[in-house]
């Protein structure tokens, strides 16, 4: 597939129009109002980059460092919100992608081509067919492919999001940017779809009544095969040895990007959209700041409130209303204070290998977050396939010079898998060549 290939163009040559949910050469600009020229917004690469770098770091070091990985039920650690993450900035990119879009024909057939781009790879890469890197090998059989995935998710929240900004994005007030509320009323439909997506998902989390039942363990490498549980870990919700008389469910396959939890991520979605209006709209960086803060310190006191009083605990697997608003209110702080330091102070040099990872964003995650990267040169080894580069470099440049297993893997993914990438979408970056979808 021609377009998916890296491609080499510069900067001029790149129009809004080409930008993508995570993925490729997104080029977020707006008009300068002293210049009148294409200003491009470094935060939205910035934040972006830092969700791919998050992503690397949870999955490359959460096994030594347990509080960063994802939490067992409820509660919410470091890893829970990189999905969020991801589900907001790609609604941020949407006003910015299809407002020089007018013709709503060609916006439809882009954002579906699109759609299924973003399916095609997370099947490929999450679906079972890679087993990289800890496997050489590939295939998977077609009645355990997994069908959900990171980006099968993002891909059903952009569709549904992107579509709904398409539909609305023409309604009907006169953009007066100095009236109170003016954005909540100019794309009042939205936040009406939302909170329809919002009663439907908590009607049906509630609403349906989901007996006990039996799981009998039918995986042949398992101690317990064939056996019937009824009750978790001694440690639960932590892994460890199962109860003797755990309940059927335990051992029961679970997806964490499942269908009911999939439905109020877009709720992500939409209020990255609401951002991305912002920055449309809004032309004074004060009056920007100023709706992106109160909101998001809005979301966070209602997800905190909802969690703390026991009404809807954070739950990421579950996707509950709480962990939301928690995680959009998170992420619009951290997006704020990219905004403030980036866009207005001029602070960039530091985040450098932030914003490079962010216009490379599909190729660093494809590489460094699922691993593919890793499984080549993994393929080469000496004697024994626990003998590889990967494994060699991991051992004796970091773990054996720290005397420490948690903080030699905890530097090794910084420094040779962030760092790194980093680095070579900054030179890719240089030449021009970005990941295109």
């Amino acid at each position: 597939m021609a377009s998916e290939d890296l491609v080499r163009r510069s900067a001029a040559d790149v129009k809004d129009d080409d930008q993508l949910p995570i993925s490729s050469r997104e080029t977020e600009t707006l008009v300068d109002e002293k210049t009148q020229k294409p200003k491009r917004v470094a935060s939205v690469d910035m934040f972006r980059g830092l969700t791919v770098g998050l992503m690397v770091l949870v999955d490359g070091a959460g096994g030594e460092w347990p509080r960063i990985g994802h939490a067992p039920w409820f509660g919410c650690n470091l890893a829970d919100f990189v999905m969020p993450f991801f589900l907001f900035i790609v609604g941020i990119a949407i006003p910015l992608s299809l407002k020089r879009i007018p013709h709503r024909g060609k916006a439809v057939r882009r954002l579906l081509l699109r759609t299924i781009k973003l399916f095609f790879w997370g099947f490929l890469l999450q679906g079972g067919y890679s087993h990289a890197p800890d496997e050489l090998s590939y295939g998977v059989d077609m009645k355990h492919i997994r069908w959900c995935g990171i980006l099968q998710r993002i891909a059903l929240a952009y569709l549904v999001v992107a579509v709904l900004e398409i539909v609305t994005k023409e309604a009907d007030l006169e953009d007066k940017s100095t009236a109170p509320f003016f954005i909540y009323r100019k794309y009042y439909r939205q936040w009406i779809v939302a909170a329809c997506i919002l009663i439907i998902y908590m009607s049906l989390l509630y609403g349906i009544y989901v007996p006990d039942w039996e799981f009998r363990v039918q995986y042949d490498t398992s101690p317990y095969y064939g056996k019937v549980f009824k009750a978790c870990t001694e440690v639960s919700p932590y892994e460890g040895p199962f109860k003797a008389d755990a309940p059927a469910w335990c051992l029961a396959p679970f997806e964490p990007e499942g269908i009911l939890s999939s439905v109020s991520a877009i709720l992500s979605t939409i209020i990255g959209v609401h951002y991305g209006h912002v920055l449309v709209h809004l032309k004074e960086h004060r009056d920007r700041l100023k709706h992106w803060l109160s909101m998001g310190v809005a979301l966070l006191i209602l997800g905190f409130v909802l969690h703390f009083s026991h009404a809807i605990p954070l739950n990421k697997q579950l996707y509950t209303f709480s962990y939301v608003c928690v995680t959009a209110g998170a992420a619009a702080l951290v997006f704020s204070l990219f905004y403030f330091l980036v866009d207005i102070v001029g602070i960039r040099s530091i985040f450098l290998p932030l914003e490079w990872i962010g216009m490379n964003a599909m190729l660093v995650y494809v590489m460094a977050a699922e691993g593919i990267f890793e499984g080549f040169l993994n393929g080469w080894y000496y004697e024994s396939t626990n003998n590889t580069l990967v494994y060699w470099v991991k051992k004796h440049v970091f773990v054996k010079v720290w005397h420490s297993q948690r903080v030699g893997v905890l530097l090794y993914v910084l420094f040779a898998q962030i760092l790194f990438w980093g680095i070579v979408a900054g030179i890719l970056h240089r030449v021009g060549i970005y990941w295109k979808l």
